[in-house]
């Protein structure tokens, strides 16, 4: 049975994975839609984590590409969930990038992603309030909330 309430520190989803060569756009950098692929993934984790069972990407709503990735880097994506509706869970996924050889680390992009709770029918599913802790997590919180105000009156 799927609890009432998580807290924000429950729902996170984390995949990092090193850029092969089959993954480059003609730049030698790590192609967008790879780098999609994997925000969308990090964002799965996080959502299911928090529906407690499966979960639909319902749109994506922004990417920010503001470096390139080379070919041989490290890619981390980080994925919290911000807010919630009744079954949907706005998530915001940050991309970092890491030299392996020195373990310098950047923050590469940032996307913010909307997932769906779903039933065994396919039909959108209540999920759990999201308790926000500290607070940087509320600011979180107020920040995506507003974001979904200023998102259903455009």
């Amino acid at each position: 049975m799927v609890p009432e309430s998580r807290p924000m520190s429950h729902s996170v989803g984390t995949i990092t994975t090193f850029v092969m060569p089959h993954m480059q756009n003609v730049l030698g950098d790590l192609f967008g839609g790879e780098l999609m692929a994997l925000v969308d993934q990090a964002a799965a984790v996080a959502a299911i984590r928090h529906a407690g069972g499966p979960a639909v990407t319902a749109s994506i709503d922004r990417v920010d590409f503001r470096e390139r990735i080379r070919v041989g880097s490290l890619v981390t994506c980080e994925a919290t969930v911000d807010f919630v509706g009744n079954s949907s869970m706005d998530i915001t996924v940050e991309v970092y990038a890491e030299q392996v050889s020195t373990g310098e680390r950047r923050h590469t992009h940032t996307a913010h992603v909307v997932f769906v709770a779903i039933d065994p029918a396919g039909k959108p599913q209540r999920v759990p309030r999201l308790v926000p802790e500290t607070d940087e997590q509320r600011a979180r919180y107020a920040r995506a909330e507003a974001h979904r105000k200023n998102s259903r009156t455009r």
